[in-house]
């Protein structure tokens, strides 16, 4: 995905806390080889707000709604540090950043 966090465009709230929205955003583009603009992220955050699979601080309630909305069915769940992916499987790992507040979520294994 060519779009990043930081891009002016995006509304505010997907700049500032979207990044797992985004990294969803990533898979969904991977697996369904399509390409968003960010006119289309900024649709799928009001989509997703209003369809309460998302809060309007892109907190994400329902990550598997936000993939079936693509028509991809998946099961989504956490596993520890030590997890190593199977084939088949797609990552979002969540990190903490030193001196920053909250968490921030990357594609760890764009690969697979």
């Amino acid at each position: 995905m060519k779009i990043t966090q930081n891009n002016p465009n995006l509304i505010s709230a997907v700049r500032q806390w979207g990044c797992y929205f985004l990294c969803l955003h990533y898979y969904i583009e991977k697996y369904k080889k399509l390409q968003f603009s960010v006119n289309d992220i900024n649709k799928n955050y009001h989509k997703f707000v209003y369809l309460g699979y998302m809060r309007n601080n892109c907190y994400i309630l329902a990550p598997t709604g936000i993939f079936q909305s693509f028509g991809i069915k998946t099961s989504v769940r956490w596993e520890g540090p030590a997890y190593r992916c199977l084939d088949g499987e797609f990552e979002i790992s969540e990190v903490k950043i030193k001196n920053t507040p909250g968490h921030h979520f990357i594609v760890t294994n764009a690969a697979s």
